[in-house]
């Protein structure tokens, strides 16, 4: 029985996941399309941004089965997904990538900012217990 509310706990922080960084997308989306970077969001780019923090919540959700020890790995792995998964998504899926310097650079800071809101939001009691647990065991090795 642990291992199927294990099993449920995780969908449900995926759930989580998927709509916080969902929500940050679209906002920041917005924003950098009010200043002329992004072209403007309509039905079509909603579904398509929909569909990529989908997959990359997917990749997270297996990702979070494998037993990674160090917080640093955990965080770039995670952020290394974001990576791939825009890239590839919307670099050969969709073709909206643009290749111009200000498009890379609001796309680098969107990441970046989406990334660590969806992190804190929906990780942080995750990483607070790895951390006090990590910190209990050194203690214990002291002794």
């Amino acid at each position: 029985m642990e291992k199927k509310g294990n099993y449920i706990s995780r969908v449900l922080k995926t759930i989580v996941s998927f709509t916080i960084s969902y929500a940050f997308v679209v906002i920041m989306y917005v924003l950098i399309s009010e200043i002329g970077v992004f072209d403007p969001i309509d039905n079509q780019k909603a579904i398509q941004l929909l569909n990529i923090c989908f997959v990359i919540a997917a990749f997270h959700f297996i990702i979070g089965f494998w037993n990674i020890q160090s917080g640093i790995l955990m965080v770039s792995l995670y952020f290394g997904v974001v990576v791939v998964v825009v890239g590839v998504m919307g670099g050969v899926v969709y073709d909206f990538l643009d290749m111009n310097a200000a498009f890379l650079v609001c796309l680098t800071i969107m990441l970046l900012i989406v990334f660590t809101a969806t992190f804190l939001l929906a990780y942080y009691e995750d990483c607070k217990k790895v951390w006090e647990i990590n910190e209990i065991i050194k203690k214990n090795k002291k002794i």
